[in-house]
């Protein structure tokens, strides 16, 4: 029998995908939370702080990227696993996959 995924969980993944897509377009493959909200919000997923800094703090944790906090600002960088995510090359369970 099919099992429907929580809402919340998609949309942490489809957020963390859409996070790591963007970063691997940046200058400099890094942005901070501010710009990571406003983008997602630009492209149609709705995010608050508190949620792109929990997608940030998971997205370290899986090694997908690497953090730093520059005056209060958490930031990340993109990491090599995490552009192989991004491009759909590799898969993270937690991270939607890239449409083909």
């Amino acid at each position: 029998m099919f099992k429907a995924w929580p809402i919340e969980s998609v949309e942490a993944e489809f957020r963390r995908l859409k996070v790591l897509q963007y970063l691997a377009s940046a200058t400099g493959y890094e942005a901070s939370a501010t710009v990571l909200r406003l983008h997602c919000g630009r492209i149609g997923v709705p995010t608050t702080t508190d949620q792109v800094v929990a997608a940030m703090a998971w997205l370290v944790e899986q090694e997908l990227v690497t953090s730093r906090v520059y005056k209060d600002e958490p930031i990340i960088r993109l990491s090599p696993k995490g552009r192989d995510v991004a491009h759909g090359n590799s898969h993270v369970p937690g991270v939607m996959r890239p449409d083909p």
